[in-house]
């Protein structure tokens, strides 16, 4: 989830809408920076930016082999399918009565040997969801539960990676059915940062699995409600269409790409090497340092910004990371 409260957990808060809608609350992610403070439930959604969306038809991701102490490999994966489900098998109401499912899929292209958040411009890639065990790298850790970071064009909005990291160091997590009292559910976590890989962003409805707030012994993150079906809706049209800025399509929608989960520039289990030769990869490191040749970047209360700039044409990649934390 992007870094970006009664005692609730925020997952990702770099957020935006998409156009003007009437009746709704949900929000998408969007190009635009938040400001720390900013929340949503009380000013509504981002509004500056071009929303971001996923143009293929299908997108991969991959648990990291080692999993956690806490969470095998086996008992992760299958959280992670359920989560992603959820909103994958969304039904969509239609306007003339009929209904059909999102037009965005997910594949899980099994374990991968990298623990990095990297992106290479220029190489294969994966999408990695990983758990960390042996210390949690960045601000506030102590309210940190998940971060995901999204890289995308600047221009468009079009996602191009997503990796997500678990808060498995200062926190432990609930696999049980039943939430035990002031525990961490998993399977809440998983859904609400699910729905920031797939592009939505913290909503202002207090009910949605969207949320910023997580609240310790509670599954409720775990069903999505009518906000959220109509944030994935939106963006993922049963038609195919995804629902875009004009600066992507003068007509506010694109038609979506075929199936093909191939990560941008294929696949790799492997971590890129991301230091010398021609390597674009952004990767944070242990002690919290982005090492990115040709790469600015600034920290932010919700997380760091990276700007990568393309050598061989205009287009601009960005890294967007946020947070989820909860609030005493």
């Amino acid at each position: 989830m992007a870094a970006v409260r009664q005692t609730m957990l925020v997952i990702l808060a770099l957020t935006s809408v998409t156009a003007p809608r009437e009746a709704a609350a949900f929000c998408r992610t969007t190009t635009s920076k938040v400001p720390a403070d900013y929340d949503p439930s009380v000013s509504g959604c981002w509004t500056q930016g071009l929303p971001l969306y996923w143009a293929n038809a299908c997108v991969s991701y991959d648990v990291q082999e080692g999993a956690s102490q806490q969470i095998s490999y086996d008992e992760a994966a299958t959280g992670i399918a359920t989560a992603f489900s959820k909103w994958t098998q969304t039904v969509c109401p239609g306007a003339d009565g009929g209904a059909g499912r999102v037009s965005i899929d997910v594949r899980d292209f099994g374990p991968v040997a990298c623990d990095l958040v990297e992106y290479d411009q220029t190489g294969p890639n994966q999408h990695v969801i990983l758990f960390r065990d042996a210390s949690w790298p960045y601000d506030d850790s102590s309210n940190t539960l998940a971060l995901t970071t999204v890289t995308y064009d600047t221009l468009t909005g079009e996602i191009y990676d997503a990796d997500m990291e678990i808060n498995t160091h200062d926190q432990s997590l609930s696999l049980a059915s039943t939430v035990p009292q002031g525990g961490y559910d998993f399977e809440s976590i998983v859904t609400h940062e699910t729905g920031h890989f797939l592009g939505m962003a913290h909503s202002d409805d207090s009910l949605a699995t969207m949320d910023a707030h997580y609240t310790p012994g509670t599954d409720r993150m775990r069903y999505l409600t009518a906000d959220d079906i109509d944030g994935i809706c939106s963006t993922y049209a049963p038609d195919g269409t995804r629902h875009v800025a004009k600066a992507a399509s003068a007509s506010g929608v694109l038609p979506e790409e075929a199936c093909d989960p191939t990560p941008r520039h294929g696949f790799t289990t492997a971590c890129m090497p991301t230091t010398g030769g021609s390597s674009c990869a952004v990767a944070r490191q242990a002690g919290g340092r982005v090492d990115a040749p040709d790469a600015l970047w600034g920290a932010h209360a919700l997380g760091a910004v990276v700007i990568l700039r393309r050598r061989r044409r205009a287009r601009r990649t960005t890294v967007q990371r946020e947070a989820a934390r909860r609030s005493e």
